[in-house]
């Protein structure tokens, strides 16, 4: 940065504004250079990751004094994995794997969460048109641990069907090639979030259970981190969120400039696809981001039947909410949206 210096003038300033001009010049020194730090986020459908995009992209990673390299991590396991082997500080990851993790002892906990429900749609081959005619047919799944693997279990639950015996579930990966095998007719149906949905209904494939109106408190989609961080640079943390939830506001009132956005990580055009992605997490953040103390009590009462441990757990355990407290109790997330 080019230093400005004054002008020599031909006549001699009063000693006192000279010495205080001198001062200025010895004690100013550069901006801090903004901290770096490597971040992740989890999926590539439109939205579902969009709020890292628009902090990185919109600038608020740099605004808040950090220099964000942003990872793509399939998965919300793999997610949390890179928070707990250190490689990623602060970074995406969903409730399940999360959850799973602590109670192993693994240091990691949720500091925001910004959809707090299943905002999944189970969705079929056209031949499939009510709950039994799921029995016996191969479903796509998602790996072990992450929400979509979740959500799929409960769909069917929800269908009166088990799980375990009255369909085959195959791990086929995130929701775009879960879309791809169900249309190849690999699989017979999967669960897809809201981009999902409008590809599954401009192919034919019609939706069996709509998990959103159910409205199960499940903490889908958050931030996460680990404790010792919160513990030996919680200024990191705390400018990471106050960028999170500026990215929260940018995404929900510049629609145009975050679809071009959700187009560019997505590789997603088609403007009906996108459009509905946009709305439907436009609708479902909300703008104090805490991460959801109900979400993971669902979570845990999953768990418990096999596993002990999930049983005697709770579910504050899980969750670090004093960063979003603050930015709500400081009147800083108010003042984006001016009331």
């Amino acid at each position: 940065m080019e230093t400005i210096r004054p002008k020599l003038l031909n006549c001699r300033p009063p000693g006192g504004i000279s010495i205080i001009i001198i001062a200025f010049f010895l004690l100013a020194s550069p901006a801090q250079p903004a901290e770096k730090i490597n971040t992740s986020y989890i999926s590539v459908a439109p939205a579902s990751s969009a709020h890292i995009w628009v902090a990185k992209d919109a600038g608020l990673f740099d605004k808040h004094g950090l220099d964000a390299t942003v990872i793509f991590i399939s998965g919300s396991i793999r997610g949390i994995q890179a928070i707990l082997a250190g490689e990623i500080p602060i970074g995406e990851g969903g409730g399940p794997g999360l959850t799973s993790a602590r109670l192993a002892g693994g240091d990691v906990v949720a500091i925001a969460g910004n959809i707090n429900v299943l905002p999944y749609y189970l969705v079929a081959h056209p031949s499939i048109r009510k709950a039994e005619d799921l029995r016996g047919k191969i479903g796509g799944n998602h790996i072990a641990g992450t929400t979509a693997e979740f959500a799929l279990r409960v769909a069917l639950k929800k269908l009166g069907l088990n799980p375990g015996k009255d369909v085959q579930l195959r791990v086929i990966g995130g929701s775009i090639d879960r879309m791809v095998a169900l249309q190849k007719g690999i699989v017979h149906f999967t669960v897809v979030t809201e981009t999902g949905k409008a590809m599954a209904e401009k192919l034919g494939f019609p939706m069996l259970v709509d998990m959103a109106t159910l409205e199960i408190p499940f903490p889908q989609n958050g931030v996460y981190t680990s404790t010792r961080l919160i513990r030996e640079r919680p200024d990191t943390v705390r400018r990471y969120m106050r960028a999170y939830v500026e990215a929260i506001h940018s995404y929900a009132t510049r629609k145009e400039e975050t679809l071009k956005i959700l187009e560019k990580y997505s590789r997603v055009s088609d403007r009906k696809a996108l459009d509905e992605s946009w709305l439907y997490h436009a609708r479902y953040t909300p703008r104090a981001p805490y991460p959801p103390l109900e979400g993971y009590r669902t979570i845990l009462q999953d768990l418990a039947i096999t596993n002990p441990k999930a049983a005697q757990a709770d579910p504050k355990d899980f969750i670090e909410p004093r960063f979003v407290k603050e930015l709500d109790e400081s009147g800083f997330i108010k003042s984006l949206y001016g009331k």
